[in-house]
């Protein structure tokens, strides 16, 4: 498929997109009107805008925007699948392969078209990942399934990540050298385990006892979140103490941006110290999963093919503003080459855009609408005067979340603001979110610390699993064989025992009597390292 094909069809979907019918978009079925797609347009000269709000904005109310979905009903989370058949033989391969590593298998964590990925601890005294000792220290191994070089370029993005304290670290072992000499993954990373999981899961959570975070907690959280932004916008910064946009005197140049910040991808991890901050009140928060991550500067965003791919980036109902906006439509060069302010606009603020949509989750429990509804918002952003439409105007506006401080439901409105210049920098957001947090909310630093300790909880305790086999186990096919078996065996004797029952070993004799099984060398145990050379 072509350039040009390619921006019909994005011209097409995204028509349905900004309908809230993206769900209902289908190639084949629009084949005859993609072709017939007037591309670019030529009446207006130009993008006209917004046009005058409607009737219904101009005395908004609860009535003006549509209640979101509750996100206990959005995420079904009552129906929860275990992992495919693939999916498990995958895993036991993986628990044979690092168990002579000296590693051991604890439990999938997830896993998706193109990979996987599961949790392990180190069984050994030797050192952990962390710089302490093994023993016990968890990791989690992300693989992929398919040969589309993503663990690489996430591999790259962890690497200008690796100072950073609120994005996820990855680490450098010498078990992943095993992976890629052995045929089970096109390669593999071994990554932070946080201990408390997804983002998502709290939010569920609190959804379903009917409660709402309070003020200082969000406050406390969207700080956290900000640090990992601005980590993003000075890839490969060496930060001595916390990440800080009051470090730089220019705005970012080499900007990477996620294109995939969702309560999904940030994870939770414990209280503590890290870097130079207490995290007492919330639980440290940290942006993980980097496989789309691209860093765009002032020529990348000129480059005509690779804006056009990027913007399909991402889940569809976090498209930014830069990606969805019907100004795409008069262009077929790069948007940015041509002027345009916010069509291919690929910088921070566009990560800042998918964040604010987090804060808007964590304020309101709810999924957002497939349809974005823009609502023209005049406001102050701190020092300069704003006028742009946003998409969180029912945050100010329906009176669904009085409730929470209505300071923090402006800013967050702001962050959800169409133009990239619209909205605040992360200078701005560091500052404003310090100064409040030095205020008394609507609950004192103690009882937000006691409330976070009750509902935050200990993390999950797991039984200790069993201790790993020796060395690549493998048996003679002279000798009995296991009651259960893997990979290999299954290779050897097929389909009759695919279901991994008990053998008939009367059967099998019977059946092989007259075969040579040549005896199968045991691989010698070798020291065990942790970190690669």
């Amino acid at each position: 498929m072509g350039l040009r094909d390619v921006q019909r069809e994005q011209t097409d979907y995204f028509a349905f997109h900004r309908m809230g019918r993206a769900s209902a978009w289908s190639r084949q079925k629009r084949r005859e009107a993609i072709h017939n797609l007037e591309f670019p347009r030529r009446r207006p000269a130009r993008w006209p805008g917004f046009g005058p709000p409607p009737p219904h904005h101009l005395h908004p109310g609860r009535h003006t925007f549509r209640e979101p979905e509750p996100y206990r009903k959005s995420q079904e989370d009552e129906k929860k699948e275990g992992p495919s058949t693939g999916v498990q033989r995958r895993a036991r391969r993986l628990e044979r392969l690092l168990a002579q590593e000296g590693m051991r298998f604890e439990k999938v964590l997830g896993w998706g078209g193109f990979g996987m990925a599961c949790l392990f601890s180190m069984s050994s005294a030797g050192p952990g990942p962390g710089g302490g000792q093994g023993g016990g220290e968890k990791v989690v191994v992300k693989i992929e399934l398919e040969g589309r070089d993503t663990i690489e370029k996430e591999r790259r993005n962890y690497e200008l990540m690796r100072d950073a304290h609120h994005v996820l670290h990855m680490y450098n072992l010498a078990a992943e050298e095993a992976i890629e000499e052995s045929d089970l993954a096109a390669g593999g990373l071994f990554l932070e385990f946080m201990e408390r999981g997804t983002l998502e899961k709290w939010i569920v959570k609190m959804a379903k006892e009917r409660k709402t975070f309070s003020d200082r907690a969000l406050w406390t959280i969207f700080d956290c979140l900000v640090r990992g932004l601005v980590a993003l916008a000075y890839p490969g910064t060496k930060w001595r103490a916390e990440e800080s946009a009051k470090d730089f005197n220019e705005s970012p140049r080499d900007t990477m941006v996620h294109f995939d910040i969702d309560p999904t991808n940030l994870l939770v991890g414990g209280f503590g110290t890290y870097g130079q901050r207490n995290h007492a009140i919330a639980p440290i928060h940290k942006i993980g999963d980097l496989g789309l991550g691209e860093i765009f500067n002032f020529r990348a965003r000129r480059e005509t093919e690779r804006v056009w791919y990027a913007r399909q980036s991402g889940k569809a109902y976090l498209y930014t503003p830069e990606q969805f906006t019907e100004e795409w439509d008069w262009h077929i060069a790069a948007p940015a080459s041509d002027g345009a302010p916010t069509a291919g606009n690929y910088r921070e603020s566009m990560n800042l855009w998918q964040m604010g949509w987090t804060m808007y989750a964590l304020i309101t429990l709810c999924w957002p609408n497939e349809k974005k509804e823009p609502f023209v918002y005049a406001s102050r952003v701190f020092d300069r005067p704003v006028k742009d439409a946003t998409y969180g105007g029912d945050l100010l506006y329906s009176g669904r979340y009085d409730d929470t401080d209505r300071d923090l439901r402006r800013v967050v409105a702001q962050c959800l603001y169409h133009s990239p210049l619209s909205r605040p920098t992360l200078r701005e957001l560091e500052v404003h979110i310090k100064d409040k947090l030095r205020t008394r909310l609507n609950n004192s630093e103690e009882e937000a610390r006691a409330w976070a300790k009750r509902f935050y909880g200990e993390p999950e305790r797991r039984r200790p699993a069993p201790p790993p086999a020796p060395a690549r186990e493998r048996w003679n096919m002279g000798a009995h064989p296991p009651n259960r078996f893997g990979g290999a065996a299954r290779a050897r004797f097929g389909k009759v025992f695919s279901n991994e029952s008990i053998l008939d070993l009367e059967r099998i004799r019977r059946r092989r009597a007259d075969e040579d099984h040549r005896p199968v060398i045991r691989r010698q145990p070798q020291p065990r390292r942790f970190w690669r050379d």
